[in-house]
């Protein structure tokens, strides 16, 4: 399968809501909505009333094609519209998107009522229904039928028994055995944990027959979007939610929306033991994926 945009990509002129703005013009915006930190090395910064910018050290233009491929299912409002993507000389990547309303969940929770958190939570799960419900073409990879974006499928050149795609669970299982043996073999050591996942966690995180659901892949509060809308009731909010920052998406198994959301907690507020009402609990297998994360990334 081919990529579904080719660089640099530009939408006409009359489909968008403002001028695209010039590099000069990014680089100087001093709104910045993620990547404030020393250590960040994308951004992304505001524009203006309609359009953001997102641009760093290119991941690829996954990122790009997916929200193109939400455009083509007629998906509005679960994701931003890609105006622009582009790269520099340089290897910095640009992306123009539109500036979705409504404010990070991260920074609204602390203040939400009890009452609030439910509603705004059912609100992402039908959102995520919605999502998982996209029909899947018959592997575990991206949209472009390449790889998948998750880090733990990274290896140099993303081999495709390590990086996938993947005809099913079983070789994605052992795409993380063959990695840790890489590793291994970097390290001048023996993989104990391949062997592990091929004898003791196949069997259990590996479904024969089961197909893939769209994932979003990075389901954490400053990537959850809540626009404050007039409720059905007096004094009732409600609320319309969107997602943001889908860089990793793609089709991964079932239990994989978890996993991640799980492996990013802070365990120090009640996000932890709420999150679940927006995304179906896998408890084991997070913790048997927590044993494969803490072998290959950490």
């Amino acid at each position: 399968m081919t990529a579904l945009l080719k660089l640099p990509y530009f939408r006409d002129s009359k489909d968008l809501p403002a001028p695209l703005p010039t590099k000069s013009e990014i680089l100087a915006s001093t709104n910045i909505l993620k990547g404030n930190e020393p250590w960040a090395f994308r951004k992304v910064v505001v524009v203006n009333e309609v359009l953001i910018a997102k641009y760093g050290q290119a991941k690829g233009q996954i990122e790009g094609e997916n929200l193109l491929f939400f455009e083509e299912n007629k998906f509005r409002g679960v994701a931003p519209r890609l105006y622009a993507m582009w790269k520099e000389d340089d290897g910095i990547q640009f992306i123009i998107m539109e500036r979705l309303g409504g404010e990070m969940l991260e920074k609204l929770w602390p203040a939400l009522e009890e009452a609030d958190k439910t509603r705004l939570l059912a609100k992402t799960r039908e959102l995520l229904s919605r999502i998982r419900e996209l029909p899947h073409q018959g592997f575990f990879g991206a949209v472009d039928g390449t790889h998948l974006s998750h880090h733990l499928f990274y290896w140099s050149k993303y081999p495709a028994h390590v990086s996938g795609p993947f005809s099913n669970e079983v070789d994605l299982i052992k795409g993380f055995a063959a990695k840790s043996r890489l590793n291994a073999e970097d390290n001048d050591r023996i993989s104990y944990v391949a062997d592990f996942c091929e004898e003791q966690l196949m069997g259990s995180l590996a479904v024969v027959g089961r197909a893939p659901v769209f994932t979003h892949c990075d389901l954490q509060r400053k990537n959850i979007l809540v626009e404050v809308v007039e409720g059905t009731a007096e004094n009732e909010k409600d609320f319309r939610v969107s997602l943001v920052d889908w860089e990793s998406a793609g089709w991964y198994p079932v239990y994989w929306e978890y996993f991640v959301a799980f492996i990013s907690l802070k365990w120090d507020d009640d996000w932890c033991s709420k999150f679940v009402q927006a995304v179906d609990a896998w408890p084991a297998e997070a913790a048997m994926m927590k044993i494969v994360y803490q072998d290959l990334w950490l």
